[in-house]
């Protein structure tokens, strides 16, 4: 029954969320300088928002692996991802350091060390990987991390440049 629970929840996250436009937040890149959502949004290209902190393994996995499949899905279409560290302003140079250390070729480390971004996107667990459209709508998200799971992301990325 709980499983069931947390499986309905999942996809009224997806569906209910489905439209919304990115929060308008402020963010901070590794350099510390502010980065605001609403530059991300291009109104050429999708992106996705990767939500990680430095503790979490299937955060790491998952941007790791992400950053291995990012060579090829560019050949196909340009793809935008920026990995966004949940973790506060106490553990900030070490995500950072542990962002820049990492073979992220691709992929853009910000900073989210107020939860602002957390509180508007109302995350509550990591990893979790948001879709937005060309708009900054949101397309679609995701919460966990398990080996494959790349690959839907990648389905409904291309769902999303197809819109």
């Amino acid at each position: 029954m709980k499983k069931l629970v947390v499986i309905l929840l999942l996809f009224a996250t997806v569906f209910v969320a489905s439209g919304q436009q990115i929060p308008a937040v402020q963010l901070q890149d590794a350099s510390g300088k502010a980065v605001t959502t609403s530059s991300l949004v291009d109104h050429k290209t999708p992106f996705v928002v990767s939500i990680w902190m430095t503790t979490c393994k299937p955060c790491l996995k998952e941007l790791d692996t992400l950053a291995e499949e990012l060579p090829d899905w560019d050949a196909s279409f340009p793809l935008r991802i920026y990995a966004v560290s949940m973790d506060d302003s106490r553990s900030q140079k070490r995500a950072v350091a542990m962002a820049q250390g990492r073979d992220w070729d691709g992929i853009t480390a910000l900073f989210d060390v107020n939860a602002d971004l957390r509180r508007a996107l109302n995350v509550s667990s990591v990893p979790q990987v948001f879709v937005y459209d060309k708009e900054g709508n949101l397309f679609y998200t995701h919460i966990g991390y398990r080996p494959g799971d790349e690959q839907e992301l990648l389905k409904q990325v291309k769902k999303c440049f197809a819109r």
